[in-house]
């Protein structure tokens, strides 16, 4: 990571960088900018009405100017000063807080985009090698945060060049009509130690930021990319790790990734290096300023000794090349650490300027109240992102409506597969699916998502109020939820909730809020489901936590639920299944047996047959009487 960060780019790509980071930060705020020059201008000003106020009273005492002007002078500028630093602190505050909200809706865009972006893309190898670059550009900063305080660093020195420079023009116009070459010596070494400090400054820069990567070897690089923070800083811990880790002991694991890290040789090496690469830079800078300083000191004084320039003007104009010259060389400091800001956050816009590659559809999707709808799957074949094995191959399917429809098969063998791909959360790269006999590529994508109700097996509730959950909408029908939850089997603990369907779901926002049990929360998903009123509903294995027995009756009883919606059931337990009309057996991708149970257990020589004895001689040896689960 700091390599690449400290690599030589054309200016042109810095431009280019800060130039894209800004535009993203007036989209979220348009004032910001504005705002920033504001606070730098007040703030810029009053040094140099200070600056001018002493000149303005020696000049007056040594002309002997009236005492009651001087006082009435001053106090003037004084109060004038004293608006304007309340100013600037009021506006300054203001702008920390549109800062700060800028901070997180960027966050917020950020993972706004995850959520928008294709499905398929998600997991993708070419997204995770981005999120690994997102990771390591922001853990050596502070994120935009970073560009906030370079910014405003680098707007409040140009502000101060400017102001000092136009109090400067007159030594300026005075060395070159005097003719005093012994200043523009000066002035002339001044900018070359300038220079030269910049150049090791930019080398103690990069010495503190990437030693320690040019000399960890490439598995000690691995080990610290992957320091678990998540273990040793105490805010993040999450307490439903430790469980485990007493249970299991997994300190020394944790000890591996965390505490042994940082004893790590090289590790401690290339950190005692940085500090030195940081204590240069700190250490030339200060001799820098000193330098200028004393130089600008030192113009004046030749100046002064021409004989033409009065005390208050010394005052002045050595105050004012001081500024100028400070001001310089912060601002080369700012401009390269605004560009190095700018440039860790090329991964992150890179992130938001990717463009979806899934065609989303034109073809408005009619709403049918009888929800004739009919979805054949023909000739599809498909592949994860990265894979190189086919998780469908050559499938073909037909769904006709009313139908109940339970998909069996191992782990891997397609089932869920082939769910994502019903609700186009992946395009087959063969074959096609058709909805009433059109590609479902062609429809809208919102429309056609609207079809279906589903209950994954990696379902998410949020830590909001278990209405919110339901209808998965700020404004809903609490009788309607409390109604669809009743049909999940979740009434009785409903009537425990002394806020019924506004209880929160976890205390994450509310102290008031309840933890429910993991048959609870596959409840809450399954009235999700009923909530939604697709004419599609299907359930992937959200019980496989469950003992067979729960399953079964879950299953039964969602089946009433139905009623003469579309429904497919996915499950690795063939009897939860039994009262399917029709049941599709999956196998390395394929369909490979299709019909109702008795015709598929009659097929000695088929995979279902082979998969019901082999569970049923499970629950003979287990103890389980498998009359209770209906598989007789």
């Amino acid at each position: 990571m700091g390599t690449d960060l400290m690599s030589k780019l054309p200016i042109r790509e810095h431009i280019k960088n800060i130039r894209k980071i800004f535009k993203v930060i007036c989209d979220m705020d348009k004032r910001y900018l504005q705002g920033r020059l504001l606070v730098s201008l007040l703030g810029g000003i009053v040094p140099y009405i200070e600056l001018l106020l002493s000149a303005y009273i020696l000049d007056g005492i040594s002309t002997g100017k009236d005492f009651l002007h001087l006082i009435t002078v001053a106090g003037v500028c004084v109060g004038v000063i004293l608006l304007l630093r309340c100013s600037s602190d009021a506006l300054d505050h203001w702008l920390n807080i549109r800062q700060d909200r800028i901070a997180h809706l960027y966050d917020c865009i950020t993972e706004t985009k995850m959520l928008d972006m294709d499905y398929s893309r998600i997991d993708s190898p070419e997204i995770k090698e981005l999120k690994a670059r997102i990771w390591k550009d922001n853990n050596w900063g502070a994120g935009i945060n970073t560009i906030f305080w370079q910014f405003a660093g680098l707007v409040d020195q140009c502000v101060r060049f400017i102001i000092a420079f136009v109090l400067a023009v007159p030594v300026i116009g005075y060395i070159i009509r005097s003719k005093r070459y012994e200043s523009v010596a000066v002035f002339l070494i001044m900018v070359a130690l300038t220079a030269v400090c910049q150049r090791f400054l930019v080398r103690f820069r990069k010495k503190a930021m990437v030693y320690m990567f040019n000399t960890l070897k490439e598995e000690e690089k691995e080990e610290q990319e992957h320091f678990c923070w998540e273990f040793s800083g105490e805010d993040s811990f999450d307490y439903r790790y430790g469980k485990d880790i007493r249970i299991y002991g997994s300190y020394d694991l944790l000890k591996r990734w965390t505490i042994d890290v940082l004893k790590n040789k090289n590790y401690r090496k290339g950190f005692l290096e940085g500090a030195k690469g940081t204590a240069g830079q700190l250490g030339l800078n200060a001799v820098n300023n000193s330098m200028l300083t004393g130089g600008a000191y030192l113009m004046v004084v030749i100046v002064a000794l021409g004989g033409t320039i009065s005390v208050g003007s010394v005052i002045q104009l050595s105050g004012a090349l001081n500024g100028i010259f400070t001001a310089v060389y912060a601002l080369i400091s700012h401009v390269t650490e605004l560009a190095l800001a700018a440039r860790k956050q090329v991964s992150t816009l890179e992130l938001l300027e990717l463009e979806d590659e899934m065609y989303k559809g034109r073809l408005p999707l009619e709403k049918r109240s009888d929800n004739q709808y009919r979805i054949e799957f023909r000739n599809v074949s498909f592949q994860y992102p990265g894979r190189t094995d086919w998780a469908l191959k050559d499938f073909s399917l037909n769904l006709t409506v009313g139908e109940k429809l339970a998909i069996v098969g191992m782990n891997g063998s397609g089932k869920t597969t082939m769910i994502k791909l019903l609700c186009r959360l992946y395009d087959p790269q063969q074959g096609e699916i058709l909805l009433n006999g059109v590609d479902i590529k062609k429809f809208k994508q919102t429309d056609y998502l609207r079809l279906f109700s589903v209950v994954f097996q990696d379902y998410v509730l949020f830590p909001f109020k278990l209405g919110e959950n339901v209808a998965v909408t700020r404004e809903y029908d609490e009788g309607k939820v409390r109604s669809c939850l009743t049909d999940a089997d979740f009434g009785v603990r409903l009537a425990e909730l002394e806020d019924g369907v506004n209880t929160y779901l976890s205390k994450n926002y509310e102290d008031s809020g309840v933890e429910t049990s993991g048959g609870e929360k596959q409840k809450i998903a399954i009235a999700r489901a009923i909530y939604k009123e697709a004419p599609f509903i299907l359930l992937d294995e959200p019980t496989a936590a469950l003992d067979p027995k729960a399953e079964y009756e879950i299953y039964t009883n969602f089946d009433r639920i139905a009623g003469g919606k579309t429904a497919i059931y996915i499950s690795h337990r063939l009897s939860s299944c039994r009262f399917c009309e029709k049941i599709a057996v999956f196998h390395e991708g394929r369909l490979v047996q299709m019909g109702s149970h008795e015709e598929l257990a009659a097929d000695r020589d088929g995979k279902y047959y082979e998969m019901w004895n082999a569970q049923a001689q499970y629950y003979r040896e287990q103890g389980i009487a498998i009359e209770d689960m209906a598989m007789v």
